[in-house]
């Protein structure tokens, strides 16, 4: 069985994660992590034309949309019943994750839709569609897993380390976890 660590945040939320690797730096020991459950989105299909199609069509133009709070409020009964019916459950985790606890089918090429994020391209498996109101929604797991870094002090609970720590501490770990790779 893998190691899990589990994380907190402020509003005490839970994070389950499988510990990859850990190293340790100046007498602290971090941890390279990926969630137990797959993080998934939830976006809206905006389409460009007029006329009515499927999310994910290849010969219609649009975008995908993040969900503002009420919106995701709105539909978020409709996506767990829809997630459900696939025997997964939707969470809500900590550090304001959505993850899906179940067994995620293996993705098929036509549900394999690529969405550029700032100016990444990135894989997401479309897992499920609902319409809503007349709009059509879309959740997503991200072909490549979430990866993060936590630390974990001799005493005290670990935690998440996030872009406010110094750049040269993720240049560190990253230089010594693909070292151990090696």
């Amino acid at each position: 069985m893998k190691e899990t660590l589990i994380l907190r945040d402020e509003q005490d939320q839970v994070l389950a994660c499988e510990i990859l690797k850990q190293v340790v730096l100046d007498d602290m020991t971090y941890a390279l992590i990926t969630p137990v459950d797959v993080m998934v989105e939830l976006l809206s299909w905006e389409e460009d034309e007029r006329e009515t199609h499927s999310l994910g069509d290849p010969d219609v133009d649009g975008t995908l949309e993040e969900l503002d709070p009420q919106e995701l409020e709105v539909v978020l009964p409709t996506a767990r019943a829809v997630l459900a019916e696939l025997n997964l459950n939707l969470n809500f985790s900590a550090f304001e994750l959505m993850t899906v606890a179940g067994e995620i089918p293996d993705p098929e090429e036509e549900d394999v839709i690529e969405i550029a994020k700032d100016e990444d391209v990135e894989e997401y498996q479309l897992l499920a569609t609902f319409y809503h109101e007349q709009k059509q929604y879309g959740v997503f797991v991200p072909l490549d897993p979430l990866l993060l870094f936590a630390a974990q002090p001799e005493e005290g609970d670990p935690y998440l380390l996030t872009p406010d720590y110094p750049e040269t501490l993720f240049d560190r770990l990253q230089d010594k976890l693909l070292d151990l790779a090696e």
